[in-house]
Formats: structure tokens, C-alpha cells, sequence
């Protein structure tokens, strides 16, 4: 009764089982599979091999991409792709370039792994990956199989001559060693070649098959057939050809051609390596016949089916022209060979076996007539069937009385069948199915209706394609004989009972004994001359399957509960299903932070247990049952060292031998910790003390969890730790206390569960934010310490110094400056903080619009001075001076648009204290500088008098002034461009650039520029011609270096100068000499005038101080330019 509720809680269990199958099956459905040529695969280094594989079940596009792989030691290489081009890895890259490797696609769903020579470091787990095209990733999208390269050990070899050289009808016998040395089963298929000259391929002639059929080649059927072409298989490794009468087609090269094959896992037999033997060249002499006339030979058998025991007669019939002239030696032939001969003189010869037949009077050979010959067995036998022939020489007789053989012909062959009689011998075979390796596996054979004596021989063969080969035999008189070579060292006996059961068993069954047998019993009956004579055999053959221990044994890992709280038991089970047989048992596990897997114990087969862990962390146990047997490990009180991966190994002996071994499933064991209810005191969100004084704060645990918890406590400042007490209390500094604040500091426990923070002697520094973090700790039932929560309050100490009479000047001010000019800030400290007994850090700040203030540098009260990052152009600008303690200043050289905005400094005041340590004291902030950059307003002007200049002496030349009476900005530059207008458009001349550089655009032309002061540019043409006439003018660009750029302010033009060119006999010059005599008038008053400015201009040139530093060596008057490399358009002299 106890054990009812077992069987109903197991009942409930399946049925739970079953339900989550068919979910599991459900969801299932429409997932995308890969599927992968079944292994394990074995193939041949040095030949051809590809690997399938296939995707079903996906989404997407009908055209899949396909990834083949190989692992080897965990260690995955990418072969190749269909998706990317350099998919593959180092080793393969090359290969796949030669197309040594290759993938090649079946359909958008399946392709095949091509290798043209695969190499012994191929072998590995060959995977085949499909990248998803899925919505969402569900099913299996890779599939592995495993590949195993084997060296090339099949060879081929031909054992005789290079050469025969033979006459046409005469017989052809040749043998070709092949030898294989691999371990795997595999099949052999032997063809034999002749390559004649005239033939464009070689023609194949006869081949044994791997499934030992044998199949004549094409134009050699009839031969076949007629026995004139035939192929053993001689012991184990030679295949003989023999064609007993040769044809002038024959001739030609003769060699074999060997073809290794396996069975994969899926039933198909693959070629997996062939060889070619060395040929053997057979010349064919054809035979010339002497002019003594033709005969011919006829057979003729007994009509009718024959059956043991008839008589049997076969006829020889010659038909010759001149027939008394020659003499005849006729020979009776089955299946090739000789049976009995009456020679030219009439002299009868029997061969071999039929001698004692003959002896016997079973058989006689007589010449019945002058042209027929009769061979007679009386009592035919079974073994007497066969193809007959009779081959007739024609002979002439030498003066010496002897023969000399002139011609041969051979008659038609005819097949003679000669069946038992009826016999009431009937064979049962009785057998299992299947048995166990290890077992005894029995075949009887039980025989009925038999009146002689009984012969039985068991015959084995692993597969269909297979040859049965003998396991032994018990002979009439019950004597065991012919057993096997694979059986000869086994323990194999026969049983007989006078019933007719006859039982063969072989003792310790193995894999290699599956397969199919067979009994062949035959009735012995005793003869007239009392020898035994084989009458009847029957035989039966039926299948047994021996089933590997691995096979039937299956090991399932399982536990009741898997997740349990800490310090509650758990129990494994490991239960093992399968045959009886010894079990060694080993428990493994592997921790969640580990990828190694360690042993807890072993218990071995004879039934020691032997301990690789604490024995005192687990209990075992083993319940053995009818069909299973259960191995249990329990773990009395779980800790968190105990949480993770479980696994059982199974070994499985059978008399001291390893049969099997199988793991288990991995199983997880999750040990939960219990619920945390530690709970903490709030602190006050803000502190305040005062400098120089003691600041205490209090961190208080109101709640534990057990009353065994401990605790580590952790205070921080900011984001820094401050120091750390352990589990035992001991307390360590961190670095945000530094050396000398570790000396201020002090962590108290007040009562059981108030952790008191003190710091002596505060400073402003020490304000901030102070955090107390509590981790609550317990000890699992292994003595280990686990956290279980982590909880934290915080407040913030804000330490003041003490009153001072420091004061930022806070005074508003406004400062307006143009652009290019400099800007000085100041920023000094009101009354006595000034004095020069302190000393102060400070920092500038500024504020453009609405946006957040910048730092632009800081001073220390060390002297150092850093530069902010914000603006490095800025930064280059700036000029910070502090003329006097408590008095700064800070100047923006250039100031720009950018600049303009709020400006304000903070400063902090430092005294240094009793032991020669400066102390910050306080700070405060100055009042802000609102700073307005103004535009530069345009100013330029350039004289615009407008004059004529009339030239008759083409030598003297003539010069474009270009004055400048006004400028926008005392450090501007100028850039002068004189330009020509005439009849064809207006056009530059010269350009002299703001940045010094000078460039001439007449490229036939020399001109003369000249520079006489800061404001004053002049252009001269030295020498002039009639094409020179025209309006000269300039155009001045007024540019200022601000922000490190450019900047133009403002552009003018000058009066517009006539240049009216006059050549001798010119008409226009003489009309012209009115205007000339007003022109020489007034020019020499222009001339004044423009003097009388140039004077004024260079006195307020000489007032510009920063005009005088730029160099003059820029200008150099009366000199030519000269044209610079490549550039055709400069000037040719320069001034």
C-alpha cells in the first residue's frame, strides 16, 4: 500500500510529461530546420567529396544563403559562403580561390560542400549555417556533421608480364592484386579494361560488382554468356580474368581499374577512392589456314530436363572435305576444363575426378561411327551440369607414325541442367530477433522428413551485398570441422539432438555477429559400393540484429524540485534504463561562474565509491529496480557553492571489459537566498558646521534579516570611497580620505546596529555629499559569507568658515570697445583683504546671450595660471596681469564680435595657517563687466580727381597716382588694383596685394610700382606706345587682420586719369594744341596741390607707431620687377 501514492504521483508525472511534449511539439510547427548529410562520414585523402545540406521551415526569400565550417577543439574556421566572398579563414582562402573548394547550390534551398582533393587536416565537425531571414529567430539554423579522413591505403597492382604476344583462339588468363588496409567496412568493385588502338576509349570487358554480381561489358555480352569470358575472385585480394579463346579484337592493352566504396549512414554507397593498375599489352596473331581443306564440328546433347541419376549422352559430330585424309583428336569439355579425350589413334584419356567414375563404369567415351564421337554418363549427377564442348583438332600423321596437329574448331557450347529429385527434407530456422552484445546468440535448425544421415554447415554474412562466409560445419558422422577463421578462437560449439535440431552457438556476442545466417542441411544416403553420395540439401537463412550495450542504454538526469531555497535538501536522481550489465557511475558538476567541469565522486564498477570533494556536503544512494537502476545523490543542506550544472556519466562493464559509456542531461540546481528585510535610518537631508570643528554622522540598521546577519559598511563622498569596515570589523581607508584626512576621520559603532562617522577638525573642503552604504551578509550551511542586500542613505555637510570681511569689488560695469582694439577687465578685493599677508586663487568666467558661463582661465594663490580649453583662439588672446595682492586684470587682445557679452571672477582667499599649510578661508564673487564690441564704421576715401594727360614723347612714359585721404582703422591694409578701360571693355593692370605681394597682368609690358608713404601708391609705364591710350583708374580694398582672419571693411575708387597717346603727323595732335597750352597750365597747379597732401599724410603717417615696424623692404623704387618662375604675369621692373 506504501507504495500507491509513488505510483500515482509517477502516473501524474507522465501525464504532465506528455502535455508539455505536445506543447513543445506545437510550437514546434513552422520553425526553420537545417538539415545536414548524416554522419559520421569517412572519406579518402587525395579523392572528391560533398556534403549536403538543406533549410525547410524559414521565412523570407526562396533563395537561402548557405555557410559551411569545421570545428576542431572547440575551435570553429569558416570554409566557405555563398554570401560573402572572403568568408573563408587563412587556411582555406586559397583553396577556395583555386576552386579546390567550392560550394555549389541545388536549389534556393539546398546546396552541397565541394572539396576536389580533401586533405587529412579537413577532418573535423563539419557545420553548415543559414543566416537568418526570418522575422524572429525560431528553430535550428545550423546542423553539423562529422567528417573523417583516412589515408589513401588501396592499391592495384598487375602480377604478370608486360606483354603476351598468342595466336587468335587461344586462351587469356590474367590477375591483378587489390588490397585495401582500411579499418572501415567497405566494398570493393573490379573492372577489367582493353585499349586498342583503334579505340578512342577504353572498352570494359567484365566487372565484379561491389555487391559481388558480375556484369560483361558492351560487345562482350554474348561471350559471357556463351562462357567464353569469365572473372574469380581468387582468396582474398586476386581477380583473374580468363577468356579461354582470344579474338584478333582483343588485342590491345589489358589492365584493371579498382573502385572503393562505403556505406554512409544514410544507405548509399559513395565512391570514396579508385586506383588503375599497370597494362599489360596482349598482341593477337591471327591464324592462317593451310589449303587442306575445312571441317566442322558439331554438339548435340540428351534432350529433355535431366535429374540425378539419368543417363547422358553428348554427341561430337566432325564434317570434313577430304575427311579419309587426316585423323581427328576430339576432347569433351564442361565449363572450360577437360573431362575425357579420344585421341587420332583412338586412344581414350579421362581427366582428373572422372578417372574413379570411369573406373566405376559410371561413364565411357567411345567413336561410335568415322565421323561421330559419344561421351555416355550413366548416372548424372548434380554437379555433372554445366556449359559442354567439344574441341576437335585436325591431324596429319609424320612418316614416323606420329601427329602434328594442323587446325582447330570448336563447337557451339550447350548448357546440360540436371535437377535433384523430390525430396520431403524440409528446414526450419529458429531464432531471436535480436540479442544483447555479450550474450550467447544461437541459431537452430530444425530438420524434418530426412531418411539418411544429415550434414549442417552455418554460414554468416554481415550485409546484403555481402558474401556468406563459413562459421562451421558438423558432418554426417557429427564430427565439427571447417569452423572459420574469425571463429577459431571464439567459443562456438554445436548441439545436436536425434530429434533433427541442430543449434549452432556462439558465446559473447558482438556488433560484428548482426547480420543475416544460414543453414545448409544436406541428406547423405549410402551408395551401392557403400560410399556416402549427397542426395538432398535444403537450406534456411533468417536476420539477427546484436544490440551494442550503448545502444539499449539510455541515462536520464532528474531531480524533484530544482530551485530551493539555501540550507534545504535536494535530491539527483540518475536513472540508468538498459541491459544487465556492471555500472560505474560518475557525478560531475559545474559552478554558474565556471566553464570547467570538476568530478564529486566515482562509484566504480566493483562497487567502491571514491570521493573527489567533502564527503560531509553529500549523501548517496542506489535503488536498484526490474528494468532500471537509480543512482541518487542528495545534498542534505544546499549552499550557493552548490548551485549550478549537474551531470551523471555512466560506464557500463560487461566481465571486466567497458562497453558503453553515456552522460546524462545537464540539469541546473538554483539555490535561492532568502528575502532581505534589512531596513535603515533615514539621515537628515543637510548638515551644517562650522570650520575647525568635530562633524558626527550617524548611519543606524533598523532591521535585519537573522538575527546572525553581519554587515560591511561602506562611506563615501561623492562618487570616492572614504574607508570601509569587513565582516570582521576591520576598517580600511579609501582614497578619497587621502593621508591627511585619514587622520581627521573615525568610524564608531554606538549600541549593536549605529555606525557613527567623525570628522575632526573640519574645512570647507570636506563639504559634500556623504554616503553610508550597509551590505547585509549571512553564512551558508558551508561556512561561506553570501550578500544578500545592499541598501544606502545619504546627507550633505556643508562646512562655513567662520565670519570674514572678505569682499569682491560687486560693482556693475560697462565697457564698450571697437573691433581689432584691446579690452582690459578688472577684478579687485574691497577693503582689508587686501592685504599682503593673503593670498588668492580666482577665475574668470564669461557669458554670451542666455547660455551657460565658460571658464576662461584660473589663477592659483601658487602662481600657476591654466587656460581653458573652451576657445583656443580665445585663449591666444587673453593677458592675464595682477598688478598688486587682491588686484587683477585681464586683457583680450583683438577683441572680436564673440567677445562681447558678461564677464565676472571668482575669487578665493587663502591664509596659511600654524603648521605653514595655506587654507582656503573663503570666497566670494566680483560684480559683472558687460562688454560691447562695435563694428568698425567705413571711412575709406580715395581721391577722385579726374585727369587728362596728352604724351608726344613716347620715352618719357607717364604714372597713376593713387592717394589715400581717409581710412576706417589705423591697423588696416590696403589692397590697390589699377584697372584700364578702353574701347574693348575695362581690364586690371596691376595689383599690388594687402598682403604684400605684387602681380602684373600685361604680359608685354614693363611697369614700375612705387610706394612713397603708408597712404600713397603710384604706378608708372616707363616706356609707352599708341596702344597705352585709354582711362586709368584704381580701385583701393581696405582690410583688417582680426579673430586670426581677414577681414575687408570697406572699397573705393579713385579720379579717372586720360591718356591720349600723339605720334608725329598726327592730325588729332595738332587740333589738340589749344587744350595742351590750358593742359600745361594746369597740371603744374594739380601737381602743387597733390604735394601739399602727400606732406600732410606723411605727418600723420609718422604719428602711427605701428605703421613704421612693418618693413619696407617690400618697395623698392626706379627698379623693375622681375617675372616670377611660371607666372607670366608680373611686372618687368619693380620700384
Amino acid at each position: 500500500m506504501s507504495e500507491l501514492p509513488l505510483i500515482m504521483e509517477d502516473f501524474v508525472s507522465w501525464r504532465l510529461l506528455l502535455l508539455l511534449c505536445l506543447l513543445q511539439w506545437d510550437q514546434c510547427a513552422g520553425q526553420r530546420v537545417v538539415q545536414i548529410q548524416d554522419g559520421p562520414l569517412y572519406r579518402v585523402e587525395g579523392f572528391p567529396i560533398s556534403i549536403s545540406c538543406s533549410v525547410s521551415g524559414f521565412k523570407g526569400p526562396d533563395e537561402q544563403d548557405f555557410e559551411f565550417g569545421v570545428r576542431k577543439k572547440n575551435v570553429e574556421f569558416n570554409i566557405i559562403s555563398t554570401k560573402e566572398p572572403d568568408f573563408a579563414f587563412a587556411k582555406f582562402s586559397n583553396r577556395v580561390k583555386q576552386k579546390d573548394i567550392e560550394i555549389v547550390r541545388l536549389t534556393g534551398s539546398s546546396a552541397k560542400l565541394r572539396i576536389r582533393n580533401v586533405a587529412m587536416n579537413d577532418a573535423g565537425q563539419i557545420f553548415c549555417h543559414t543566416p537568418s531571414t526570418d522575422t524572429i529567430l525560431h528553430g535550428l539554423y545550423e546542423a553539423e556533421t562529422t567528417l573523417n579522413v583516412v589515408p589513401d591505403t588501396l592499391k592495384a597492382i598487375y602480377s604478370g608480364s608486360p606483354s603476351q604476344s598468342m595466336s587468335e583462339g587461344d586462351p587469356l588468363q590474367l590477375e591483378c592484386q587489390v588490397y585495401s588496409e582500411t579499418f572501415q567496412h567497405t566494398h570493393l568493385s573490379v573492372t577489367w579494361y582493353v585499349h586498342s588502338g583503334e579505340d578512342e576509349d577504353p572498352r570494359p570487358i567484365i566487372t565484379l560488382d561491389r555487391d559481388l554480381t558480375v556484369k560483361p561489358g558492351g560487345g562482350f555480352e554474348d561471350r559471357y554468356h556463351a562462357g567464353l569470358i569469365s572473372m574469380d575472385k581468387v582468396e582474398d585480394a586476386t581477380y583473374r580474368l580468363k577468356m579461354p579463346q582470344v579474338q584478333q579484337s582483343d588485342q590491345g592493352k589489358f589492365y584493371c581499374y579498382v573502385v572503393q566504396w562505403i556505406q554512409d549512414p544514410d544507405r548509399n554507397w559513395t565512391e570514396i577512392a579508385h586506383k588503375t593498375s599497370t597494362a599489360c599489352n596482349v598482341e593477337i596473331k591471327p591464324i592462317v589456314a593451310t589449303d587442306v581443306g575445312s571441317f566442322s564440328v558439331y554438339m548435340k546433347a540428351s534432350k529433355g530436363p535431366q535429374q540425378d541419376g539419368d543417363a547422358l549422352d553428348i554427341r561430337c559430330s566432325v564434317k570434313a572435305q577430304n575427311l579419309p585424309g587426316y585423323f581427328y583428336s576430339v576432347t569433351w569439355m564442361k565449363n572450360e576444363k577437360n573431362v575425357a579425350q579420344i585421341g587420332s589413334s583412338g586412344m581414350l584419356t579421362v581427366f582428373d575426378s572422372y578417372k574413379d567414375r570411369e573406373n566405376a563404369a559410371e561413364m565411357r567415351a567411345v567413336k561410335t561411327s568415322l565421323t561421330d564421337y559419344m561421351l555416355t554418363i550413366h548416372s548424372a549427377r548434380t554437379e555433372d551440369q554445366g556449359q559442354y564442348q567439344c574441341e576437335v583438332w585436325q591431324e596429319s600423321m609424320n612418316e614416323d607414325g606420329t601427329f602434328k596437329r594442323v587446325q582447330k574448331q570448336l563447337s557451339n557450347p550447350e548448357t546440360v541442367s540436371i535437377t535433384t529429385k523430390e525430396s520431403d527434407l524440409a528446414v526450419v530456422m529458429m531464432m531471436k530477433d535480436a540479442v544483447t552484445e555479450g550474450d550467447a546468440l544461437q541459431v537452430t535448425c530444425s530438420v524434418s522428413g530426412f531418411k539418411g544421415s544429415l550434414s549442417v554447415s552455418w554460414q554468416h554474412k554481415k550485409d546484403s551485398v555481402d558474401s556468406f562466409s563459413d562459421v562451421t560445419s558438423l558432418t554426417h558422422e557429427g564430427v565439427m570441422k571447417d569452423t572459420g577463421t574469425r571463429y577459431q578462437s571464439r567459443h562456438v560449439q554445436t548441439l545436436h539432438s536425434p530429434a533433427g535440431n541442430f543449434t549452432l552457438e556462439i558465446g559473447e556476442a558482438g556488433l560484428s555477429d548482426s547480420g543475416e545466417y544460414r543453414c545448409l542441411v544436406s541428406e547423405w544416403t549410402i551408395q551401392s559400393n557403400g560410399e556416402m553420395k549427397k542426395t538432398h540439401t535444403q537450406s534456411q537463412q533468417s536476420k539477427v540484429t546484436v544490440r551494442s550495450v550503448e545502444s539499449l542504454m539510455k541515462v536520464t538526469l532528474k531531480s524533484r524540485k530544482t530551485t530551493v531555497p539555501i540550507d534545504s535538501p535536494v535530491e539527483l536522481l540518475c536513472i540508468v534504463v538498459g541491459p544487465d550489465v556492471s555500472l560505474a557511475v560518475r557525478w560531475m558538476f559545474r559552478s554558474l561562474n565556471s566553464t570547467a567541469q570538476k568530478n564529486i565522486l566515482t562509484i566504480h564498477n566493483a562497487g567502491e565509491i571514491t570521493w573527489l570533494t567533502d564527503q560531509r556536503n553529500y549523501q548517496l544512494s542506489v535503488q536498484a529496480q526490474l528494468s532500471s537502476t537509480m543512482f541518487i545523490l542528495i545534498m542534505p543542506r544546499a549552499s550557493k557553492q552548490q548551485e549550478g550544472q549537474y551531470q551523471c556519466q555512466v560506464d557500463a562493464y560487461q566481465r571486466g571489459r567497458q562497453k558503453a559509456m553515456k552522460n546524462s542531461n545537464l540539469l541546473a540546481v538554483t539555490i535561492q537566498k532568502p528575502d532581505s528585510k534589512l531596513r535603515l535610518s533615514t539621515l537628515k537631508s543637510r548638515q551644517e558646521t562650522t570650520a575647525n570643528t568635530d562633524a558626527k554622522i550617524e548611519c543606524s540598521i533598523l532591521n535585519t534579516t537573522t538575527n546572525s546577519s553581519r554587515f560591511t559598511i561602506t562611506w563615501m563622498i561623492g562618487f570616492q570611497m572614504l574607508l570601509n569596515m569587513d565582516l570582521n570589523a576591520v576598517v580600511k581607508y579609501g582614497p578619497a580620505a587621502g593621508v591627511e584626512m585619514d587622520q581627521r576621520i573615525r568610524m564608531t559603532v554606538r549600541q549593536k546596529h549605529t555606525f557613527q562617522l567623525t570628522v575632526h577638525q573640519t574645512r570647507t573642503t570636506d563639504s559634500g555629499q556623504y554616503l553610508c552604504e550597509v551590505e547585509e551578509w549571512l553564512q551558508d550551511p558551508l561556512g561561506d559569507w553570501y550578500s544578500l542586500k545592499k541598501l544606502s542613505a545619504s546627507t550633505e555637510l556643508a562646512v562655513k568658515e567662520k565670519a570674514s570681511d572678505f569682499r569682491m569689488n560687486k560693482a556693475d560695469t560697462e565697457l564698450n570697445v571697437k573691433e581689432g582694439e584691446p579690452l582690459t577687465l578688472n577684478c579687485s578685493v574691497d577693503g582689508t583683504g587686501s592685504e599682503s599677508t593673503l593670498r588668492y586663487s580666482l577665475t574668470w568666467f564669461f557669458t554670451q546671450d542666455q547660455s551657460a558661463s565658460v571658464t576662461l582661465l584660473t589663477y592659483f594663490y601658487d602662481g600657476r595660471l591654466i587656460y581653458s580649453s573652451y576657445d583656443p583662439e580665445l585663449a591666444g588672446r587673453l593677458h592675464f596681469f595682477s598688478p598688486a595682492v587682491g588686484i587683477f586684470q585681464l586683457t583680450i587682445h583683438r577683441a572680436i564680435q564673440t567677445d562681447r557679452g558678461r564677464y565676472h571672477c571668482q575669487a578665493q582667499q587663502y591664509q596659511v595657517d600654524c603648521k605653514g599649510h595655506w587654507l582656503a578661508k573663503a570666497s566670494d564673487k566680483s560684480g559683472y563687466t558687460n562688454v560691447g564690441v562695435q563694428l568698425i564704421e567705413s571711412n575709406l576715401h580715395v581721391q577722385k580727381e579726374n585727369q587728362t594727360l596728352n604724351i608726344t614723347d613716347l620715352q618719357a612714359g607717364f604714372t597713376t597716382d593713387c592717394v589715400i585721404a581717409s581710412q576706417s582703422s589705423d591697423k588696416s591694409v590696403f589692397e590697390v588694383t589699377w584697372f584700364k578701360a578702353e574701347e574693348g571693355g575695362t581690364h586690371v593692370i596691376f595689383t599690388a596685394k594687402h598682403d604684400g605681394t605684387l602681380r602684373s597682368a600685361l604680359h608685354d609690358k614693363s611697369l614700375v610700382f612705387g610706394r612713397p608713404d603708408a597712404t600713397h601708391y603710384k604706378l608708372t609705364v616707363p616706356q609707352i606706345d599708341p596702344t597705352d591710350k585709354g582711362k586709368y583708374y584704381c580701385q583701393v580694398e581696405e582690410w583688417l587682420h582680426t579673430d586670426n582672419a581677414w577681414k575687408k571693411l570697406a572699397s573705393d575708387r579713385s579720379g579717372v586719369l586720360s591718356v591720349h597717346v600723339h605720334t608725329q603727323g598726327d592730325p588729332e595732335k595738332q587740333s589738340a594744341d589749344p587744350l595742351g597750352v590750358t593742359m600745361g597750365i594746369t597740371i603744374p597747379l594739380i601737381c602743387f596741390l597733390v604735394l601739399v597732401i602727400i606732406l600732410l599724410l606723411r605727418r600723420e603717417h609718422k604719428r602711427n607707431c605701428e605703421l613704421k615696424k612693418k618693413k619696407d623692404c617690400l618697395w623698392a623704387e626706379n627698379n623693375p620687377l622681375s617675372p616670377a618662375p611660371g607666372d607670366n604675369s608680373c611686372a618687368d621692373n619693380h620700384s
